[in-house]
This record gives structure tokens, C-alpha cells and sequence, in this order.
């Protein structure tokens, strides 16, 4: 039987969109129970940190989909892979303080998961949750997600994708370690700005999916208190990768493109109205001939030329694209995340030293 570190909850910051539920504590005559407090989750990258002091800390998941990382003072402990509903003894830590993180590294689009708190001995052992100076918003597709991106060749199945995708390893998570920073990962594998992979799931668009909490619509994202400096888009390679097939509502190439234009441009609008003080960068690679970049420059230059500004496109390039399913393999992860780096530390908040 596993010996538990206790019954008082610590306070705890939560990276990402998740879907958050309080149950009220039992109250008694001569003691009170302490809130149970819940939490959702679906969209990748989520993860979840906490301080206490003391050697021993529990940690509580609900989760048979997800490979999900733990993580004490910055050192891996524990790969959790599909859980189901376990309480993990984290032990013989050494006293004094510690931050323990539990990490989401896998990609699920049909299933969610459930944190259900971090628990320390007693209350003396439960300390402030942590804090960021600096926040970084990704909003993106497979490329973002890194998707396959711990693979040793591109030709992969489904089960091969499933246990090689690691978003805790993709270059957005690096930046924002890089400098520091909270992030969100607010991407989907095979999703576009206005059409998805091969015209699937019409409509239902990243943009669209970006206003909810959970994929199946029913929760609308609540992102009071998150305001990041800088937002990444990385939309596009879904929208051009594959022809257009019949019954689609693009009847030619051009009419594609200028959906996609008119749609991105209005797209980073609604996060400058959104996030009024963030730089936003939209990123696109130089791979199908230019295709998506191009769109995208179109796009940026649209919506600066009607009053977004502190806003750059950058289009990258010299990847291996050696992951599944001719994705960024981690070589192409490091690659991004220097290039990003070196971007960001030309803004004042982010330079060498602030």
C-alpha cells in the first residue's frame, strides 16, 4: 500500500486552458475540510507547478489517454504513461522548498484528462504557488504540438505517433523555458486558419477551436488573468498541403488563398483587441514551394495595413523534417526554438538581463 504525504492541497499554477471545478469541502464542529478543486484538461503542453516544503509530496491524476511527465526541482522523476486514476507518492525529497510540476507530453484530441491536485502532509508544508514574470502564447497546429517529433523516421502509424509526440519537447515549450516564461499551447494536429488537413472537419478550424476550453464545444475559454507579452501563430501548412478536393467551398487555388488572408488577418485583429499590449508573430515555413509563407506575409500585411501594430512575420527554414509524417524531428525543435530566442531577445522584456 502507498504511504501518502497527506490531505492539504497546495496551491497551484496552472499552464494552459483547462476546465476548472471546485467541490466545497465538508464543514464540521470542530474541523473543516479544505475545497477539492479539479481541473479538466485537453489542449496540449498543459501543465500544472506547485511549491511546499518537506520531503514528500502526492500527486492525484485521472488520466488513461495521456504520457504525462513529473518533474521535482527542475529534475525528471516520473513518466506517467496512461495512468487512469492513481495517486503517485512522491518521497525522501530532501527537506526544504521544492516545486513539483506535473507536465501533459502527449496529444489527444478525442479524450481529456483530470488533474486533481498536488497534497502535502499539513499546512505548514504548503507554500505560494509559482509565479512568471513573462508569458508566451503559442497558437498553432501539428507543427506547434510536435507532432512525431521524437521519431526516428518519418514512416509511422498511429501507435507511433501516439508515443512519439512530446509537446514538452517542441520549440515552443523550450522558448519559453529559454526565458523563464508561463506559456499555453493552444494547438491541434490538422487544423488550419480557414481549412483543415484535406478539407476534413469543415468549419471546425483552429480559430473556431481556439474560443473553447474543451474540443467538443462546451466549455467557452475563460483566460481572465493570462496576459501574454507575446503571441506565436503558426497556421497554414494545413490549409495548403493537400489539393482541393470537390464539394469544397474554394472552388479555385486563389479563392483559397484569399479566404485565408482575409480570415488570418481578422485572426490577429481579435487577439490585438484580445491582448492589446502583445507583440504577435506569425511564422510560417519555406517548405511547398512557399506556398504558406507567402500567404502568410499576405496576411501580416493585411492586418497591419488596417492598424495592428507591434507585429512581425517570420518565415523559417533549413529543417530536416525528419518526424513522422515529415514533421520537424527534434533537430528542427532546437532549430526553431534558437531562431525564436533570438527574435524574442530583441524585445525589451526579453533581452539579455531584464
Amino acid at each position: 500500500m502507498p504511504v501518502f504525504a497527506g490531505s492539504v492541497p497546495l496551491d497551484t499554477f496552472v499552464g494552459g486552458r483547462v476546465v476548472k471545478q471546485v467541490t466545497p469541502g465538508a464543514q464540521g464542529w470542530f474541523s473543516a475540510e479544505p475545497d477539492t478543486v479539479r481541473y479538466t484538461y485537453q489542449w496540449p503542453g498543459v501543465y500544472f507547478e506547485a511549491q511546499f516544503s518537506g520531503s514528500a509530496v502526492d500527486v492525484k491524476v485521472d488520466d488513461s489517454e495521456n504520457n504525462l511527465y513529473l518533474w521535482v526541482d527542475g529534475s525528471h522523476k516520473l513518466t506517467l504513461t496512461r495512468p487512469g486514476k492513481t495517486t503517485v507518492s512522491l518521497k525522501d525529497l530532501g527537506p526544504g522548498r521544492h516545486v513539483v510540476r506535473l507536465e501533459k507530453a502527449s496529444e489527444t484530441q478525442a479524450t481529456t484528462g483530470r488533474f486533481e491536485g498536488f497534497y502535502v502532509a499539513g499546512v505548514e508544508n504548503a507554500l505560494p504557488a509559482p509565479s512568471y514574470p513573462r508569458a508566451i502564447e503559442f497558437i498553432g497546429d501539428s507543427y506547434t504540438v510536435g507532432y512525431g517529433n521524437q521519431s526516428r523516421g518519418q514512416t509511422c502509424t498511429t501507435d507511433d505517433v501516439r508515443e512519439t509526440t512530446d509537446t514538452s519537447r517542441a520549440w515552443g515549450p523550450a522558448v519559453a523555458k529559454h526565458f523563464g516564461a508561463a506559456y499555453r499551447i493552444n494547438a491541434y494536429s490538422g487544423r488550419g486558419m480557414v481549412r483543415n488537413y484535406n478539407g476534413i472537419a469543415a468549419g471546425d478550424t483552429l480559430p473556431y477551436l481556439y474560443k473553447y476550453s474543451l474540443f467538443d464545444h462546451s466549455v467557452t475559454a475563460a483566460d481572465d488573468g493570462w496576459t501574454p507579452d507575446v503571441v506565436i501563430v503558426g497556421l497554414g501548412t494545413n490549409d495548403f498541403s493537400t489539393p482541393l478536393n470537390p464539394g469544397e467551398k474554394w472552388v479555385t487555388r486563389d479563392a483559397l488563398h484569399a479566404d485565408y488572408i482575409r480570415t488570418y488577418a481578422d485572426f490577429i485583429k481579435s487577439l490585438r483587441a484580445k491582448y492589446p499590449n502583445a507583440h504577435i508573430i506569425t511564422m510560417a515555413p519555406d517548405n511547398m514551394a512557399g506556398e504558406t509563407a507567402t500567404q502568410m506575409k499576405a496576411a501580416e500585411a493585411l492586418a497591419e495595413s488596417e492598424g495592428v501594430g507591434n507585429i512581425e512575420a517570420v518565415e523559417f527554414g533549413g529543417l530536416d523534417w525528419q518526424a513522422c509524417h515529415a514533421h520537424p524531428s527534434l533537430k528542427d525543435e532546437d532549430l526553431l526554438s534558437k531562431l525564436v530566442i533570438e527574435k524574442l531577445s530583441q524585445l525589451p522584456k526579453f533581452a539579455p538581463g531584464s
